[in-house]
């Protein structure tokens, strides 16, 4: 992570799924900043969290108690830049979960949200609720759906960054 802060990658992503609920990957951050805590200011640290039993779970009581969770892994080590919903809860409306989130901004518990796997509609849906600092799409040579599903152009009609990441299993893969 030193050596990856050194090369300039200044956005990290963890989240409270990524491992085991005793050791994920907020815990290695926090052990982290823990080591070096003058790093913590140098770091955009984005959380993906919000999910319940595996399910997307957007209301405001999952939203407060995944946020909670996470902070209390990251012990005061490290804020949450930027808070982003695993998925988009299909049961609760996006004006909810996005109001709730706003709150949490409010309260200072982070200060950005992002989204993950939304399309279109809904990203311009949240937008109307509250700032949208990121969307986590794939994007990849297998994958280019974001490019004509309504992501990619509605993100670049409303000013949203791309975070674009690759899902490829590799027993998928062929090699030449």
């Amino acid at each position: 992570m030193k050596a990856s802060l050194a090369a300039g990658s200044t956005t990290w992503n963890a989240g409270d799924f990524y491992g085991t609920p005793e050791y994920n990957s907020l815990h290695i951050v926090n052990r982290y900043f823990t080591k070096y805590p003058e790093d913590a200011s140098k770091v955009v640290l984005s959380i993906k969290s919000g999910l319940k039993n595996w399910q997307p779970d957007g209301s405001p009581e999952n939203i407060k108690d995944s946020i909670d969770y996470c902070m209390s892994i990251l012990d005061g080590k490290k804020s949450i830049d930027i808070y982003e919903m695993a998925r988009v809860d299909k049961k609760t409306p996006i004006e909810i979960t996005m109001k709730a989130l706003n709150e949490h901004i409010k309260l200072g518990n982070i200060k950005g949200i992002s989204l993950s796997e939304a399309s279109g509609a809904t990203i311009r849906e949240a937008a109307k609720y509250a700032k949208i600092v990121a969307v986590e799409a794939e994007l990849s040579l297998w994958s280019t759906d974001i490019l004509t599903n309504g992501v990619a152009s509605t993100c670049a009609e409303l000013d949203i960054p791309i975070i674009a990441y690759v899902f490829k299993s590799i027993s998928t893969l062929r090699f030449i």
